[in-house]
């Protein structure tokens, strides 16, 4: 099968571009994006659902919507009774907030995102409102993975974790090679470092929010190596693009 990704922006959210490059550009200023990614070509597959303006800016990261996911698919021309498929790249709200809103979808999660999110050490408990999701993944069929794992011929899952415990990166065959949609919070930035411009790692920057550095190195590494063309799931310039590739 031969797939092409459609980019759904949700929200427009600034923030000091530190939280994007670890150590480096603090006080910078950074427009980035919250998408839900649809893939085309046989079952009607999203990868995260984004969430409402709302939920970001109460977690501190103040938000403006783009549009609601309803209205997102509407514009490539599905009802949210379409979806067959929710890939979670991971449990964070801005991720999955949406996904209640998908009647007849089953959420795929790695089996470590979501014990982590449920029983979340107290380092990263912020990022996890327990109870909120406990409610969240009790209204939805979730299904549960562990590692690398193929969803439907031509889309799989790859386990990168790093920037949570059990992150998941979104490999789809396309007609120009690998698409790989990443199972973390990054922007082009991070795996295309400008010329001259170099943090504490030689081959990437990297991302400024993670619970285990050389975890999210690795991953980075992987799907580097495993794919043709890497999408960074924060990236403001997918707002403006219809079809990947």
């Amino acid at each position: 099968m031969k797939y092409v990704v459609r980019p759904i922006p949700v929200t427009r959210v600034r923030i000091d571009k530190s939280v994007m490059t670890y150590l480096m550009n603090q006080g910078v200023q950074l427009e980035i994006a919250t998408y839900a990614w649809a893939i085309e070509g046989g079952a009607k597959i999203l990868v995260d659902t984004g969430c409402p303006a709302e939920v970001q800016t109460r977690s501190g990261f103040p938000a403006v919507q783009v549009g609601t996911l309803r209205e997102g698919l509407a514009g490539i021309g599905w009802r949210p009774e379409d979806v067959d498929i929710v890939i979670a790249t991971h449990l964070h709200l801005d991720h999955v907030a949406y996904v209640r809103e998908l009647p007849n979808a089953t959420l795929i999660v790695q089996e470590r995102e979501y014990s982590a999110a449920l029983n979340p050490h107290p380092a990263y408990e912020g990022f996890y409102p327990v109870d909120v999701l406990r409610e969240l993944l009790r209204e939805v069929r979730v299904e549960r993975v562990n590692g690398d794992k193929e969803i439907v011929r031509g889309v799989s899952v790859m386990l990168t974790p790093g920037h949570t415990p059990g992150g998941q990166t979104v490999l789809v065959e396309s007609g120009k090679g690998t698409v790989a949609l990443t199972g973390f919070c990054c922007i082009k930035e991070n795996f295309e470092p400008p010329k001259g411009v170099r943090g504490i790692s030689r081959r990437f920057i990297l991302p400024g929010i993670h619970i285990d550095i050389v975890e999210l190195y690795e991953s980075m590494k992987r799907i580097r190596e495993a794919s043709d063309i890497v999408v960074p799931i924060h990236d403001i310039s997918y707002t403006t693009v219809e079809r990947i590739p």
